[in-house]
């Protein structure tokens, strides 16, 4: 049975399904009633004055089914909630989730009813994850299904699982080493905690992306990601992700492969950021204090 996710596009569509239930029914069955029983009335320019519950579903449908529509199948604005993908993105940025980008899902179930392309190494995606599968989380896709992942102290070397000569993760078939470059032992300032971290760099299918490593120097319970060596080879029909912050970041490393079903959009652009109070203000919630489109640009 697929799983129902109780987010935003259900209430939204559980709306839309409603008020446009009512307004058929009063369109083709209660508006004809009430013509036969003599109860029409009509406002100064001879409109039908509608019960108010009908009135408001009649008003409202048009507007949800255009949002339904939009958020569901086009592009749904997303809010990074942590910093695990530091430093591209920050807990503050809102971004748009391209919904389209790996084929067309209904809302609620997310199953897929139009294949559009398959996801691709080095995407940034949105999804719900194996152990919140209600939650909505933000990784950088390092794996897809068949590969064969080596990580070796910040070298990841991945082995595609090949048929007709095709990997479905947009690389060749050949082996393909990633390594993580050292640029600087400094770090842009909305990284928390900065002083303890230094950037480096990667290039997945030719897309170059900043990240944030733990300093060799900082203890760190379970040691730092650049000391580590794991093997993982993803199943079919599931993905590898990681974040950007890779010793700040829960992960497929920590909790396990993404279902194909679970893969909301790639995240595509960033269009404002904000900043919110240190303190909660209002029914114990952050509020914002401060608003910038200065971050705006598509995400790498």
């Amino acid at each position: 049975m697929p799983t129902i996710y109780y987010d935003f596009g259900f209430y939204l569509g559980l709306a839309a399904l409603i008020t446009g239930v009512v307004t058929l029914l009063d369109k083709f069955w209660w508006q004809k009633k009430r013509i036969e029983a003599g109860g029409v009335e009509y406002d100064e320019k001879g409109r039908e004055k509608y019960p108010a519950f009908i009135d408001v579903c009649r008003s409202f449908f048009p507007i949800i089914f255009a949002v339904l529509v939009l958020r569901s199948f086009l592009f749904e604005p997303y809010r990074i909630p942590s910093g695990s993908m530091n430093p591209g993105l920050y807990d503050g940025d809102f971004i748009l989730v391209n919904k389209f980008a790996y084929g067309v899902r209904l809302p609620a179930f997310n199953t897929k009813i139009i294949d559009v392309a398959d996801p691709q190494r080095g995407d940034v995606v949105v999804f719900h994850p194996p152990h919140e599968p209600q939650q909505a989380y933000i990784k950088r896709l390092i794996g897809v299904p068949g590969d064969r992942l080596e990580w070796d102290r910040g070298t990841l070397t991945i082995i595609p699982q090949c048929q007709n000569g095709d990997d479905i993760g947009g690389g060749s078939c050949e082996p393909m080493t990633i390594k993580s470059e050292f640029v600087s032992d400094e770090v842009e300032d909305l990284v928390p905690r900065g002083e303890l971290f230094n950037t480096y760099k990667e290039t997945i299918n030719d897309n170059e992306h900043p990240l944030i490593y733990l300093d060799n120097g900082v203890q760190r319970v379970g040691g730092n990601s650049l000391n580590a060596r794991w093997t993982e080879v993803v199943p079919a029909g599931k993905y590898f992700v990681m974040g950007d912050n890779r010793d700040g970041s829960a992960d497929s490393r920590e909790w396990g492969f993404v279902h194909e079903e679970g893969i909301i959009g790639k995240a595509a652009y960033k269009w404002i950021f904000l900043t919110f109070t240190d303190e909660p203000v209002l029914f114990g919630k952050h509020l914002p204090k401060g608003i910038s489109f200065s971050r705006a640009g598509a995400i790498k």
